[in-house]
């Protein structure tokens, strides 16, 4: 698997730019300040994200920062693609045809612990077989300045878990389980000092003890228990005797307390029964002289409460029914002049006309000359009986109206009369009293009377209502009845029992106060036996633990020795487990210390060839004289000899199946010509199965890139242009050099 691209988006001093590389030999060349470690730093950004967010911030930008890389191999085309600031990565697997294979996206925090970032870190796993930063830093990734493996985090236990296949299995974890396993056991360390606190085995012992303890302790609480079992039997025995004689003497004394209540009930019965009748009888007579004097008021025609305008209402109405009478007789004599007074009849004076006529038109046909003259003689006669029947008329007609103006007047008075009669006879309607003048002349008469009966009327219902109910009465009479009728049938059935032996009535407070102490007594002594009971059975319980106690301690045996069977087989695994892990890591270290020592031969030009490959993974060399040294005492270039070696021997371990890229920044510094030039050979050598990219500031490693055909990436393009380079097959390699 090689990386085809890396995508930068505002990282660092990165614009957005985009880098691509090719199979084998790659050269990333640059002054310094170039931006060299920063390119190789996005790598790991990529798959691991960063810690610290301002680290690589863009200079003189805000805004998101990203990194996207293309893996391939295998004919798969893998992309991953982080914003570093909120760490959502996106990773997809192409076939060589383009189609989606798998695809994740999701937050994938460096310090997470979220189902994503397990499952983003599982596929991690699967495909580079690293899912850790401090691995991949330690293995494939060659910083700036030093080929040591870093020490932080654990990563020499980590490597060792690569190198030897713990990678699916934690031996150093089963062990550590193992123990505690046996720590949660016991407390006794068969490894080293015994823990301070009891463990299960421990305290199943101390409960051992404790129950053998209890055990005998049961005998003398036994014995105990028997002594408190003969003292409840005999306050049970005086407690049942004195409890049926305080039953006894409970019912006697309810029974007389029951006679003299009976007698003194009895008594009051009575005197309230005689109370009642006399009540009764009140009551009736009060009732009928009510009776009575409602009829007489009745025959008043007056009401019961007289209004206080009755009196003035009677007089006024008197008064108007006068003055109508009056107006009355006085319109009936106008009417009767009105008649005398009619006009003259029309008939004399129209008979006369016509004789007068008469006798003119006779003249004038006897006397045919006189026509002019009869004729105006009998128009005279019949003009002045005309005008003396009309100032006749004139005269009657003028006092017929004097006459009716007087009549206007009379009914205008009456109407007014019988307006006045209308709003009393209202008002006397209001008061619920008839407007009759027959009435009204009975009530008039009635008055002084009707005034009396109603005084004597409210003195009676006065009475009646400081009395009860008739029909209260009635219904306690009746109970008083039956309740004297059931009272003197209980006293006739006790009969028989009273005797002159019945106590009296003014003993009875001292019997009451015996019976008292009696009773208190009784409750001392039961709760006496309450406490004796409750001891007894907290004894009891003692005693009856013991079936407890035995059934308890035969599971606590069982327990034990399961526990300590298991203990001993914890204890045996975790020897033998131990034991072939010791001896399998020798093995895997002395292999691995072989193969380091192979790589360190060439690039040391065969002056060093053997490497000891400690637990804690500290390196050692041997010298000329045959003495182990260890590597920090040698010079700067060997040590990064030794480095370079182990970091390959590494590599070579942890890629197995897989091609996986080398990223080195500047590395070799430390080396002198010779020395590095053998170490570019194994680099070239290794670079027919890996891809290298080698990112250095140096001119002269340029010129030797340009010479050997790498892919050359110059960061200034202006001063050092790219050289491009197809890819090469593994035989046109070959061909080179030879």
């Amino acid at each position: 698997m090689i990386l085809r691209s890396l995508e930068l988006n505002h990282f660092g001093k990165f614009g957005q730019r985009t880098f691509e590389f090719r199979k084998g030999m790659n050269l990333v060349a640059g002054p310094n300040e170039a931006g060299k470690s920063t390119l190789m730093e996005a790598i790991p950004a990529a798959l691991f994200g960063v810690r610290d967010k301002s680290r690589f911030l863009p200079w003189g930008r805000h805004g998101g920062t990203g990194v996207a890389l293309v893996l391939e191999g295998n004919g798969r085309t893998v992309r991953i693609e982080r914003d570093i600031q909120s760490d959502h990565v996106q990773l997809t697997e192409r076939d060589d045809l383009y189609q989606t294979l798998y695809h994740f996206e999701g937050k994938v925090a460096p310090g997470g612990r979220s189902s994503e970032r397990a499952e983003y870190l599982s596929q991690l796993c699967r495909l580079l077989g690293i899912a850790e930063d401090e691995v991949f830093r330690a293995s494939l990734f060659f910083g700036q300045g030093s080929l040591e493996p870093g020490r932080r985090g654990g990563i020499p236990g980590k490597i060792k878990s690569l190198l030897s296949g713990f990678v699916e299995v934690d031996y150093d974890k089963v062990l550590a389980s193992l123990q505690e396993d046996h720590f949660a056991i016991t407390r006794h360390n068969p490894w080293g000092k015994d823990k301070t606190k009891d463990r299960e085995i421990e305290k199943v012992r101390e409960r051992l003890g404790g129950l053998e303890k209890e055990w005998f302790a049961g005998d003398e609480t036994a014995r105990e228990l028997e002594g408190q079992r003969a003292s409840i039997e005999e306050l049970r025995a005086s407690i049942e005797a004195d409890r049926e004689e305080y039953a006894k003497g409970e019912r006697y004394l309810a029974w007389v307390r029951k006679q003299w209540q009976l007698e003194e009930k009895e008594e009051i019965l009575r005197r309230d029964f005689n109370r009642v009748n006399r009540q009764t009888e009140k009551v009736s007579e009060l009732k009928r002289q009510r009776q009575e004097l409602e009829g007489a008021l009745g025959k008043t025609g007056l009401p019961r409460q007289i209004p206080g305008d009755l009196p003035v209402l009677l007089a006024e109405a008197e008064e108007v029914r006068k003055e109508l009478i009056s107006l009355q007789g006085e319109a009936a004599s106008l009417r009767e002049k009105l008649l005398a007074h009619r006009g003259p009849p029309w008939g004399p004076p129209t008979g006369l006309s016509f004789l007068f006529l008469v006798i003119g038109g006779g003249l004038a046909w006897i006397r045919p000359g006189w026509l002019v003259s009869a004729l105006a003689c009998a128009g005279i006669a019949i003009l002045l009986v005309l005008v003396a029947y009309l100032l006749q008329a004139g005269r009657k007609r003028a006092e017929r109206g004097r006459i009716q103006g007087q009549v206007l007047v009379l009914e205008r008075k009456r109407e007014e009369a019988q307006a006045r009669l209308a709003g009393l006879d209202e008002r006397f309607e209001l008061l619920g009293m008839s407007p009759s003048a027959v009435e009204i002349v009975k009530m008039q008469k009635n008055l002084d009377r009707s005034r009396d009966l109603s005084r004597q009327l409210s003195e009676v219902e006065s009475a009646l209502k400081v009395l009860e109910e008739g029909e209260e009465l009635s219904r306690d009479r009746e109970d008083l009845t039956r309740e004297l009728a059931v009272l003197d049938e209980r006293l006739e059935q006790d009969k028989p029992l009273r005797s002159a032996e019945v106590m009296p009535l003014e003993d009875l407070p001292g019997a009451e106060e015996k019976l008292r102490a009696l009773g208190d007594s009784i409750r001392e002594r039961e709760e006496r036996l309450v406490e004796i009971s409750q001891q007894e059975g907290r004894l009891q319980g003692r005693v009856t633990d013991r079936k407890r106690i035995e059934e308890e301690g035969g599971r606590l045996r069982e327990r034990e020795a399961l526990l300590a069977k298991r203990q001993r087989a914890l204890a045996l695994g975790y020897d033998l487990l131990s034991e072939a892990v010791e001896d399998f890591r020798k093995n895997y270290l002395d292999k691995f210390a072989q193969d380091v020592g192979r790589q360190l031969k060439g690039a040391t030009l065969g002056r060093y060839d053997k490497i000891k490959v400690g637990d804690d993974f500290s390196l050692a060399l041997k010298t000329k004289s045959g003495d182990w040294q260890p590597v920090d005492r040698f010079s700067c270039g060997t040590v990064d000899a030794v480095y370079f070696a182990v970091r390959i021997a590494l590599t070579r371990h942890l890629s197995r199946d897989r091609a996986l890229p080398l990223f080195l920044d500047d590395t070799l510094v430390n080396m002198d010509s010779s020395r590095l030039g053998e170490t570019f050979k194994v680099l070239e050598r290794l670079g027919r199965e890996h891809q290298i990219l080698f990112f250095s500031h140096e001119e002269r490693l340029l010129k030797y890139a340009a010479q050997r055909r790498w892919n050359v990436i110059s960061l200034e393009p202006s001063t050092a242009p790219r050289i491009p380079v197809q890819e090469r097959s593994e035989d046109v390699g070959q061909l080179h050099l030879l």
